[in-house]
């Protein structure tokens, strides 16, 4: 079914590179002129500033024979460099190891060959009349300096890439197909798995996949090359059959998607990969990365009026979405996720993500969404020093594991709400990326807290962890009150007891909080009457304060104590925003009992204003 996809992806989308074609770093050129060849020595032009990347042929190789391959190939094939190595001063010098010279006349020789053949399979071309004249002359003398043995070299023909003529792309897909088919014979015809046509089968795979964080140069989709991967004792592609055609396009459809921002992410060590059947599908993939409110809302707001039954399953053909993780291990590619469901429902998806992750701001009375990298950050450890989180603190794989959760609608890691509510014990530091991941695990992971995962307060809730997260707040707002200068707050010393084993922390706090009453309303009692009021109403709702809280009951406790507080700063905002229309009304009303200005005295005050 993947490999299918794949082909499906290729066959729909018109790509520009050619067959068995692969982005390359250029490093030095060989640039020769059609005209009197034999007397002219090649231009030799180092690209290595310029970071030059070109679209040469390439194929997957390896062992201690690797085959070369035409026209941008390295130093080694192309020039029979046997490479530098390092002097007794520290520069490095070429390599006087009569085993290097070998191995570089070896693989030289195998080079201009192939070659070679090119060149008397196209005998009419001029191009290809340089290039036998030139490789004819015998491997060069000396090299440039800077050259080493792994440089990537081109050659050209005054000016002109010689991989990039069409009988050049053509006669190198030939040659792949040929060398990857095995040999001719009936025992090369097969049933291909992906198509279900008797087509000529590949040995291995022809092209290898590039852009996988940590992956190498021959990094390959499909590969048996070890004793415990045979089946009945059977190589590579023998147990798995796949035609030529398919295994390139595949593969070909692959890298295009690595190669692509628009339909890739990385994670860690993860590459993520999506696509739709139709290519002007729009998917709304692109919200994990970057959540915009506006688009984030629609998202939601479709998870409220869903399509169900036939609308949804109408577009599943036409409109069906693909998403892969891949990680690497030893040049091999591993699938770690594969999903394909119709657009519809990812969108559903992604409306429930937001939905669950959704955090209500009360200073800036507003609605918060996070990324998937940046909710994965926020499991990292807080360096208070540098006011930032260690990046490289964060668990391993989390945020493709959250993507995955997020694509198939689950639930997040199991060891995602223990980790949040360490770091936030250890650090001492709660933001909303961190209240985010512990409402989406309480949401995604329970049932019977359902009604308390909600963005703003519960007032009603009696529920132990999340009334002790109220008191907590409660008692923090009275000493900010009382103290307003305060350094350091009742929550920054006893927030990582309390959340455990809030019954010792909290009576302390309500004994210490009655000078801070007092001291309140030495300036204002009916605000200390009023604080007072609602700390004994909220003290109320629990028959007992609980001894200890287990793991759900402590993130619940950390919800309520950013509910309580997210609701204060809006009533404090609010009756800030009365107390100034208040103001603004009495003026209005002042400035509308007072006799209008002559239009003496109205120029009078426009003289004194100037």
């Amino acid at each position: 079914m993947l490999l299918q996809s794949l082909v499906q992806q290729t066959d729909s989308r018109q790509s520009d590179t050619p067959e068995y074609y692969l982005t390359r770093r250029v490093m030095w050129q060989i640039d020769l002129s059609d005209t009197d060849t034999v007397n002219a020595e090649p231009l030799v032009i180092d690209l290595r500033q310029d970071q030059r990347k070109i679209t040469a042929p390439y194929t997957g190789r390896s062992g201690s024979k690797p085959a070369p391959i035409p026209f941008a190939d390295t130093a080694q094939f192309a020039l029979a460099h046997p490479g530098l190595i390092k002097g007794p001063d520290g520069e490095r010098a070429l390599s006087a190891s009569p085993a290097d010279v070998a191995k570089a006349s070896t693989r030289h020789t195998a080079y201009r060959d192939l070659v070679t053949s090119w060149c008397n399979d196209h005998p009419h071309l001029r191009q290809a009349q340089a290039v036998a004249t030139w490789l004819n002359s015998g491997p060069p003398a000396a090299w440039p300096h800077e050259m080493d043995k792994d440089h990537l070299v081109a050659i050209s023909v005054d000016g002109e890439w010689i991989h990039d003529l069409p009988e050049a792309k053509s006669w190198w897909a030939h040659e792949v197909k040929k060398a990857k088919s095995g040999k001719a014979g009936k025992g090369n015809q097969g049933l291909c798995l992906v198509c279900g046509h008797v087509m000529p089968l590949l040995t291995t795979l022809p092209v290898p996949i590039k852009g996988i964080p940590n992956s190498g140069m021959n990094t390959q989709l499909v590969c048996l090359n070890q004793p415990a991967h045979f089946r009945a004792g059977t190589k590579q592609l023998g147990a798995t059959p796949i035609c030529v055609d398919c295994g390139t396009k595949s593969a070909t459809a692959l890298n295009t998607l690595l190669a692509d921002p628009e339909h890739r992410a990385f994670a860690d060590d993860s590459a993520i990969v999506w696509w739709t059947r139709d290519p002007d599908t729009e998917t709304d993939m692109w919200t994990l990365r970057d959540p915009q409110p506006e688009e984030v809302a629609q998202l939601v707001a479709g998870v409220r009026h869903p399509r169900r039954g036939r609308d949804a399953l109408a577009v599943l053909d036409e409109n069906a979405f693909h998403a892969l993780t891949l990680r690497v291990n030893t040049n091999r590619v591993i699938v770690a996720d594969w999903i394909t469901i119709p657009v519809p429902e990812l969108k559903q998806r992604l409306g429930a993500w937001f939905a669950d992750q959704q955090t209500w701001d009360g200073w800036n009375n507003t609605y918060t969404y996070w990324s998937v990298w940046r909710l994965a950050l926020a499991c990292a450890r807080w360096d208070k020093r540098k006011n930032k989180y260690v990046d490289t603190t964060v668990p391993k794989h989390l945020q493709a594991d959250l993507t995955k959760a997020a694509l198939h609608g689950a639930a997040p890691p199991a060891h995602l709400l223990p980790v949040v509510l360490q770091r936030i014990r250890a650090d001492h530091h709660l933001d909303r990326p961190r209240l985010a991941l512990l409402r989406l695990a309480l949401i995604r992971t329970t049932t019977r807290h359902r009604e308390l995962c909600v963005p703003q307060l519960n007032p009603e809730s009696s529920e132990p962890g999340y009334v002790c997260g109220r008191i907590m707040a409660m008692l923090e707002a009275i000493q900010r009150k009382a103290m307003p200068k305060v350094n350091t707050t009742i929550t920054d010393k006893y927030l990582g007891t309390a959340v455990v084993s809030p019954r010792v922390v909290l009576t302390r706090l309500r004994i210490g909080a009655r000078p801070h009453l007092r001291t309140i309303a030495r300036t204002s009692e009916p605000a200390a009457k009023a604080m007072d009021s609602r700390l004994r109403d909220v003290f109320d709702l629990l028959d007992t304060i609980p001894a200890h809280l287990n793991t759900e009951q402590q993130a619940l406790f950390i919800l309520g104590y950013d509910h309580q507080r997210a609701h204060s700063a809006r009533a404090a905002a609010d009756a800030i925003k009365a107390r100034e229309a208040g103001k603004e009304l009495a003026a209005e009303q002042e400035a509308d009992a007072l006799p209008e200005a002559t239009s003496e005295e109205a120029d009078s005050s426009d003289k004194t204003l100037w």
